[in-house]
């Protein structure tokens, strides 16, 4: 039986020793995401037989795991993947993998038992470094155009984000809330998620920007280097009344924290419409495919 515990700060060395063999350039498995997104028993990793296994519950959605990790590809999948499913059915839980893409499908292709379906609302959006950098051609003018009026219009302050700004981003993020539907995929929990990821940053080597107007932040973003070729925006909030914003923030944000990297994985529109609309404005230069695992029927 598997001995699932919530995720904690101290597990860090763990998953990197399942994850790194892997070369993921999937945002689910980085361990900064899953500590994150792991507040309060959401997510609980066990490791058995050479195996890491990962168990979310969000809400009152049914309990689903990530696609099981062996220490290198070459592992037994097909057995750690059994012992998940056996774990699954002993507790009621439907047998649901997801985080699925890159070399995991490749493995996950040997269970038989088991078919993959896509799971485009999860897909991860890659762009360019050098595109979101420059905005150059033209179907990036738009954007140009944002930042040039968001210059014309406002004196601004680029400034790294620290822990010391918990409180300010907090303010942030409940400017952005107003308004929302906070049972919208992605809200639920997320205002712990941004506490957890600001609190930690330093041990977990992410790299914080913000913007401030008049001497108050109204913009800050969060991400990290995932390998020396990507690196991934965990988060970035706004305040939506303050028109080309999010366009400075962005690139911004590349200008002083990712000139190193060759490509910027900002992860899924969630199936959100206007998040998708603005997820592919940037024209990004591949979305990562992702999959779930059902058992066939």
């Amino acid at each position: 039986m598997l001995q699932f515990q919530p995720i904690a700060p101290e597990m860090r060395e763990l998953v990197l020793r399942y994850t790194t063999p892997w070369h993921l350039n999937s945002s689910e498995y980085t361990f900064t995401n899953l500590l994150m997104w792991g507040t309060n028993g959401r997510i609980k990793l066990a490791e058995h037989d050479n195996a890491l296994f990962f168990l979310l519950k969000y809400g009152k959605q049914e309990a689903f795991m990530f696609a099981p990790l062996t220490l290198t590809p070459q592992g037994d999948y097909v057995r750690a993947v059994k012992t998940a499913e056996e774990y699954c059915l002993q507790n009621g839980i439907t047998p649901l993998f997801k985080a699925i893409s890159g070399p995991i499908k490749d493995a996950f292709s040997q269970c038989e038992d088991y078919e993959l379906f896509e799971d485009r609302d999860n897909y991860d959006y890659i762009y360019r470094m050098e595109d979101l950098l420059t905005l150059a051609g033209k179907k990036l003018h738009a954007k140009r155009n944002h930042i040039n009026q968001f210059r014309a219009r406002y004196e601004f302050e680029y400034v790294e984000v620290t822990p010391r700004m918990i409180e300010e981003c907090m303010e942030v993020y409940r400017i952005w809330l107003e308004g929302k539907d906070v049972f919208e995929p992605g809200v639920l929990g997320e205002m712990e998620a941004i506490h957890q990821i600001l609190t930690h940053m330093e041990f977990l080597g992410v790299k914080g920007g913000g913007i401030r107007v008049d001497g108050r932040l109204v913009a800050f973003t969060l991400g990290e280097k995932m390998n020396d070729e990507m690196a991934v925006i965990h988060i970035e909030k706004a305040d939506g009344n303050i028109p080309g914003l999010y366009t400075i923030i962005n690139q911004q944000f590349i200008e002083h924290a990712f000139t190193d990297v060759k490509l910027i994985n900002r992860e899924e529109d969630m199936g959100l419409e206007g998040l998708r609309r603005a997820k592919l404005s940037y024209y990004p230069t591949m979305l990562l495919e992702k999959y779930e695992g059902r058992r066939k029927a």
